[in-house]
């Protein structure tokens, strides 16, 4: 392979102006509502509201009805045994198109047996969004970092006295009057991006250490305080394949809720083929042609597999296949 290719003129990943695919975790069909967070009147009125509907999680595994066909599970306050859970971890999500307000809460272990008994199962978040389209995915992400988050987050990290949430779950608050401070959701940035070759025909996927099974996928990494996405895209590259890039464009963005990343997707065109991998952060990467991501998507490679749909990255490489 040429390992010094011509520059084009353009930048080879075409059709970033149109409409891109729908990302799984995204596009909820809840109006977050984020004013009426703070009309303590209005949320008591509808927290206790019989028309209210409430997402259980147990062990931050979603409630789904075991039927043929997959759905979230809505219960209303009065079917919750456990009457504290309203008022100790109930957040907020949004209200319905048919103008109901959403909460999502933790359940204890005899409203979860109960609700078992009543054919309803317990998915945790991956699951979950590989069964539900049309925004519902994007309901569990909101609502398993959410009550995640507050989970992790009992003490105030200035002084160590209690916390308690406010504005309806989207913060907490030091109990302590004399330190008061507030604390809000934590979202980690990462960025994840697909290499192209200066030509358009090539692209280059490796595989963590982690990964399962035959999975290989764009590179990734947490962006850094005081950093740009396009600086933390340059950087991450170097640092994992030795890769210099001149163009980087913004693809789209994902929700990850595990526990509450936000995926940036970004395409990044090489200066040239030559890589050198940090085996510290990667087990290998490699630059792939057309024909043998197409082989991927296929399921016709036998040492390798390309990233399932709920993850950005399968959206990435779809994309250059059909647009570079």
């Amino acid at each position: 392979m040429n390992k010094n290719i011509k520059d084009s003129t353009k930048f080879p990943v075409h059709g970033l102006d149109r409409e891109g695919p729908r990302i799984p975790y995204t596009g909820s069909l809840l109006d977050r509502a984020d004013r009426n967070r703070e009309d303590a009147h209005w949320l008591e009125s509808h927290r206790h509201h019989p028309d209210t509907r409430y997402l259980p999680f147990w062990d931050l595994g979603v409630a789904m009805c075991r039927n043929p066909d997959p759905e979230l599970y809505w219960c209303r306050g009065r079917d919750l045994s456990d009457g504290l859970a309203i008022e100790d971890t109930a957040v907020f999500l949004g209200i319905s198109d048919d103008g109901v307000a959403c909460f999502a809460t933790l359940i204890d272990e005899a409203t979860q047996r109960k609700l078992e008994v009543q054919n309803v199962g317990f998915v945790d978040a991956r699951s979950a969004a590989a069964q539900l389209e049309d925004g519902r995915a994007a309901i569990v992400a909101q609502a398993r970092s959410l009550l995640n988050w507050h989970s992790q987050n009992p003490f105030c990290t200035r002084c160590g006295s209690r916390t308690s949430p406010q504005m309806a779950g989207s913060q907490r608050a030091c109990t302590d009057t004399d330190c008061g401070v507030v604390i809000f959701p934590r979202i980690d940035p990462v960025v994840i991006m697909l290499v192209v070759s200066a030509d358009g025909e090539h692209c280059l996927l490796g595989r963590n250490p982690g990964y399962p099974g035959r999975l290989v996928s764009a590179l990734a990494g947490y962006m850094e305080p005081g950093e740009s996405i396009e600086e933390a895209v340059r950087r991450e590259l170097l640092e994992e394949a030795g890769v210099s890039v001149k163009a980087v464009r913004y693809f789209t963005s994902q929700p990850w809720p595990f526990p509450a990343t936000l995926m940036i997707g970004c395409f990044a065109m090489a200066e040239d083929l030559e890589l050198d991998v940090n085996l510290q952060e990667l087990e290998w990467a490699q630059w792939f042609s057309k024909k043998e991501v197409e082989a991927l998507f296929a399921d016709q490679n036998e040492e390798f597999s390309a990233p399932r749909s709920i993850a950005i990255a399968h959206h990435l490489i779809k994309h250059w296949l059909k647009h570079s």
